[in-house]
């Protein structure tokens, strides 16, 4: 039954060999199974529906939607001189830990071959990998919360917006609010959430660019030809904004250019799964890009007078009508594709079947209601987002991504090592395999106590440390240590925030109550 030790192959010529049928698997625990790569399983993928790489950048840059563009000029303005960079570094950390994210997905494909059949919840997988099934509950609370709150300042955004345009056209006479248009905004999602994982979803992304496009033109072209308020860069500031101001602006920049929650289910639906990195960095460069000329360009017109919402700032137009409808539009779009991940994992939860069917009809409607349901009863805008962006988004983004990837390390290199000694059997080979655990370095007994010595040890001790961290680049922690540092202080903010969240009552809440 079992193959003798001089018949199997070396680990550089497995690839060469062809399985027949006879072939029998080696006895084996799951984990030194997954490790060998000849004898690793494969999932079928139909590779015509999978995303090429360009649909996957048109896709990123459609999940951030256009909220940054609506409400990052005043968030600049606010930070004043300060805003631009602290925009710039938010993103460049974003586009690191997505490429960390990325990166254990690769190796725990490599590791595990059937975590491919967990790609409804991609995230929650490696961490169960990692950390154990309670890191993974406690990543599932985090996606969830996450994913579904970011729907809610869509939903309320594009009500707004269709509000907006019948105050304009009208001059105030047609009275409609957004309490009812938020209802009309769920209704149009619900069609749109039935269409399933993002490989379902290419047109509706493709479209929506070309809608955001189009916004982007219209956008550029209004703040271009409206008439400046004041002086240029009217009373922006110079100086370091307060501290308090500075972490109210990492937690709203977190949650607006916020793409890990979907990152992993769009890099299984892609052809070439390693080129995900590449697509989070261009759709993010070219959506923070756009989005800061566009902030720059209102702070240069309007300064410290520009309003929340930059499009309640522009005087009335046909091409702010248009804007306004579209924006309403690619909201809705915007919504749809971040959502994903989130439905696909309820919908593996009460084990429904991929395909269409009535069962996700019902679950993806309940959840677009109760995002609109929040959305009729939220008081704060801005304290959503501060929340969301510091408390939830935080370790998502700039903790997690770089303690998984630390172990995902740590987990390939054990199993290269008992992959090697299960081909190779028990002959003493030097590989040069770093050791996974092993005792700190000393100083000999014999070995003189000199300068030169001790700063070797402490070279040596330190190299030690740094591998056992297990991170290939110094940044790595840098980024963790910044991640819990800003969710630490974030969150303690977001206390207070709590109590001005469900003190005021909302402007839809109060018309009820007014009324009864």
């Amino acid at each position: 039954m079992f193959k003798t030790r001089s018949s199997w192959l070396r680990p550089s010529k497995a690839y060469q060999r062809q399985p027949e049928a006879h072939d029998q698997l080696p006895f084996l625990s799951r984990t030194r199974f997954s490790a060998l790569p000849h004898f690793r399983a494969t999932k079928p993928h139909d590779s015509d529906e999978n995303l090429s790489l360009f649909v996957a950048i048109l896709y990123v840059i459609d999940m951030f939607g256009v909220l940054p563009f609506v409400t990052l000029p005043a968030l600049l303005v606010q930070l004043g001189f300060f805003g631009i960079p602290l925009v710039i570094s938010v993103v460049v950390l974003q586009i690191y830990t997505s490429f960390l994210l990325s990166e254990c997905w690769t190796m725990a494909e490599s590791l595990d071959s059937s975590i491919v059949h967990k790609s409804r919840y991609p995230y929650v997988a490696i961490a169960n990998m990692a950390y154990g099934r309670y890191c993974g509950f406690f990543v599932t609370i985090l996606l969830n919360l996450s994913i579904f709150a970011v729907g809610i300042p869509n939903v309320v955004m594009a009500a707004q917006n269709l509000e907006l345009v019948g105050d304009r056209i009208t001059d105030g006479e047609f009275k409609f609010s957004f309490c009812y248009w938020t209802i009309i905004v769920g209704v149009f999602m619900s069609p749109l959430v039935w269409l399933g994982s993002p490989k379902r979803m290419r047109g509706l992304a493709i479209f929506s660019v070309c809608v955001m496009i189009v916004i982007v033109i219209l956008l550029w072209f209004c703040l271009f030809t409206v008439s400046p308020m004041g002086k240029r860069f009217e009373d922006v500031s110079l100086e370091l904004p307060p501290f308090l101001t500075i972490l109210s602006g990492y937690s709203i920049l977190a949650f607006q250019f916020d793409i890990h929650p979907m990152l992993l289910t769009l890099q299984i639906d892609m052809q070439q799964k390693h080129q995900v990195a590449w697509a989070a960095f261009s759709g993010i460069t070219i959506t923070c890009t756009m989005a800061i000329v566009g902030s720059v360009i209102a702070a240069y017109k309007f300064g410290t007078m520009i309003a929340e919402n930059v499009l309640e700032t522009l005087p009335s137009s046909i091409p702010l009508y248009i804007l306004l409808i579209l924006m309403a539009l690619q909201l809705c779009f915007s919504t749809t594709a971040a959502s994903s991940a989130l439905y696909l994992q309820i919908e593996n939860y009460f084990q429904i079947s991929e395909d269409f069917s009535v069962k996700r009809v019902l679950i993806r409607t309940t959840v677009v209601a109760l995002q609109v349901g929040i959305s009729e009863f939220l008081p704060s805008f801005d304290a959503l987002m501060d929340i969301v962006g510091g408390t939830i988004t935080g370790p998502l983004v700039f903790i997690l991504p770089p303690l998984l990837y630390r172990r995902m390390v740590h987990l390939e290199r054990y199993h290269q090592r008992i992959a090697t000694e299960a081909a190779y059997g028990s002959l003493p080979l030097d590989l040069n395999y770093q050791p996974v655990e092993g005792p700190p370095p000393n100083l000999d007994r014999s070995t003189r106590l000199t300068l030169a010595a001790m700063v070797e040890i402490c070279w040596l001790r330190t190299v030690y440390a740094f591998n056992r961290l297990q991170c290939d680049l110094s940044l790595s922690m840098g980024v963790l240590i910044f991640g819990i540092l800003a969710t630490f202080f974030s969150t303690y903010l977001n206390l207070f925030q709590l109590t001005e969240l469900f003190q005021n009552n909302s402007p839809c809440f109060g018309n009820l109550t007014s009324r009864n």
